[in-house]
């Protein structure tokens, strides 16, 4: 995210899209409860307070491969455009399970051609040993081919993937075959999300803080900032426009951006398109509006991930919506503002709606128990066992208080009895724009929402307000009250060989096409023409079949979260 993502769009990683953060709670199918104690964690070798790790534990003792006691060597390919994987060893964090679990990971970069990338790498059988991607019909594709290594062997001699998962989780990720071939990152059993609205509050102070609760008045703090800051952007909507997407959530009680994505919106048991529905055609006809009075980025469908951050650093956006609003850059920026004005900085609002639609059936950010993305292990990989080994113990109470709070002896020594990192003076005493600097959780590849999200509420929550930390104030303040569940909407994806996958493929290039001509319309009247163009073109393309294929599988994971 994530958007949200468009979580891309991640979002909405971030804290994460490329790092984005995540979490927070309902019933969604998982039936998993985090452990009362930390002595069933799967830890390196069950140390129970993470001073040291030894060299196994009893669930491995019993085979050949004891993790952290053999080198564990791969390599790992993130498959997204926008990703480059950091070296591996130069921060603290990777540094400290290098040398303290011995596991050495060399990054393949997709170089911002990821699609061609992972095709090149597959047609030369030269592919990597870890890739990270979206649940969909690549991992399929893969799958089908030969190519990837099925995990139902380790689940019980490495528990913690299954523990914290559980088993309703981990059946929805298993492939037709009925084994589980996916690792998922950012799995929840909670809401989670970093989706939202932003403002600039050094801006927003000085216009004298004006309500900003619906589109109207929205639209109208959006001009009063283009006449009073003219080098500022009134509106960042992310890359790709993302933020019109979210515009959708206020446009209709228990609206979700994701349904763009799926391409389709519920009507009683069957799935009915997107494009023809109200709520995505006035959100697209409000940024339209936005970007003709030039209150908008107007390079909303062009710029790079980095001129939206460089933007956000330097305080030249007044309100900003992503469905990563939480990534390092936007906490740097925040930093830098408060360093500038101690009243200012960026603070995330509740999500902003149309007259008529109820504020709290506003969601931008989106959650399912399956998560954000998956890791898949290839049979390139010469030692399966030992990265799942290692992508288990992350996803466990000590590898996670690594990643996401770094290493024993820099900010924590010990873990409380749920296995949570008990924080140190240096913790609390070290300025957030210190901790920054040290990348925690650039290298969480297997996140765990829950135990993140409650350990980082109750470290944060604990210290005094001028101390905690932006993003997780932000978070537990407002997108994560704000997340809805849709777990049902997971895996609807059709092959991409199939009737229906190719007619996804193709729809989704025309959603592309017909989304930025939509957004540089020049009336209303214009963006309701070409909406209706791109649901005409589409239904020739075979959309009302692809509708029919995800009903079907709609209405599966329906059954299979009620235990059906």
């Amino acid at each position: 995210m994530k958007t949200k993502k468009t979580a891309l769009i991640l979002l909405a990683i971030t804290m994460m899209l490329s790092l984005i953060l995540a979490g927070c709670s309902k019933d969604n199918g998982n039936n998993t409860q985090p452990p009362a104690s930390s002595e069933t964690d799967q830890d390196a070798g069950g140390n129970k307070e993470g001073n040291e790790v030894s060299k196994g534990d009893d669930a491995a003792s019993s085979a050949d491969f004891k993790f952290g006691s053999e080198p564990v060597d791969f390599s790992f390919y993130a498959h997204y455009d926008w990703w480059t994987t950091e070296p591996w060893g130069n921060d603290v964090t990777s540094k400290w399970v290098k040398e303290n679990l011995k596991v050495n990971v060399t990054p393949i970069q997709s170089g911002g051609t990821a699609k061609q990338k992972l095709s090149t790498m597959l047609a030369s059988d030269d592919l990597p040993d870890v890739i990270i991607m979206d649940r969909n019909a690549e991992v399929e594709k893969l799958r089908a081919a030969g190519k990837l290594v099925a995990f139902d062997d380790y689940l019980d001699k490495y528990p913690n993937l299954k523990k914290w998962a559980g088993d309703k989780t981990l059946n929805m990720l298993r492939s037709p075959d009925g084994k589980l071939y996916q690792f998922p990152n950012w799995y929840t059993s909670r809401p989670n999300g970093n989706a939202g609205y932003l403002i600039n509050k050094n801006i927003y102070n000085e216009l004298g803080s004006p309500k900003l609760e619906t589109f109207d008045d929205l639209y109208a703090y959006l001009r009063l900032v283009k006449e009073k800051y003219p080098d500022v952007v009134p509106f960042e909507t992310d890359i790709d426009g993302q933020g019109v997407h979210i515009f959708t959530s206020g446009m209709e009680n228990g609206f979700s951006p994701s349904y763009i994505g799926v391409r389709g919106v519920p009507n009683g048991d069957k799935l009915e398109s997107v494009y023809a529905h109200p709520a995505f055609i006035e959100a697209v006809k409000f940024a339209s509006r936005l970007y003709r009075e030039k209150l908008m980025t107007q390079d909303a469908m062009t710029q790079k991930k980095e001129q939206v951050n460089e933007k956000m650093k330097n305080g030249r956006v007044a309100v900003y919506l992503s469905y990563s609003s939480m990534e390092p850059s936007m906490s740097e920026g925040n930093t830098l503002l408060k360093q500038q004005d101690p009243n200012g900085g960026y603070e995330m609002i509740w999500p902003l709606h149309k007259d008529g639609v109820d504020k709290n059936q506003v969601f931008p950010n989106t959650f399912n128990s399956l998560g954000w993305n998956v890791n898949v292990i290839t049979t390139a990989a010469k030692n399966p066992e030992g990265i799942f080994a290692y992508l288990d113990w992350m996803t466990g109470e000590e590898g996670q208080s690594v990643m996401m709070f770094g290493p024993p002896g820099r900010y924590w020594d010990t873990r409380d009895d749920k296995g949570a990192p008990i924080p140190n003076d240096k913790w609390k005493n070290t300025p957030q724009a210190e901790k920054d600097k040290d990348k925690m959780g650039i290298f969480n590849w297997v996140g765990n929402t829950t135990f993140v999200d409650t350990t980082k509420t109750e470290i944060e929550m604990a210290l005094p307000p001028e101390k905690q930390n932006w993003a997780s104030v932000q978070q537990n303040n407002v997108s994560w009250k704000t997340s809805q569940d849709t777990t049902a909407f997971v895996n609807l994806d059709p092959p991409t060989d199939s009737e229906e996958g190719i007619a996804a493929t193709a729809i989704e290039d025309l959603f592309k096409k017909y989304f930025a001509k939509a957004i540089f319309a020049g009336s209303d009247a214009e963006v309701d023409t070409i909406l209706k163009e791109l649901n005409d073109n589409a239904m020739e393309l075979g959309l009302e079949k692809l509708l029919a294929y995800k009903t079907e599988q709609w209405q599966a994971n329906l059954q299979k979260m009620n235990g059906q």
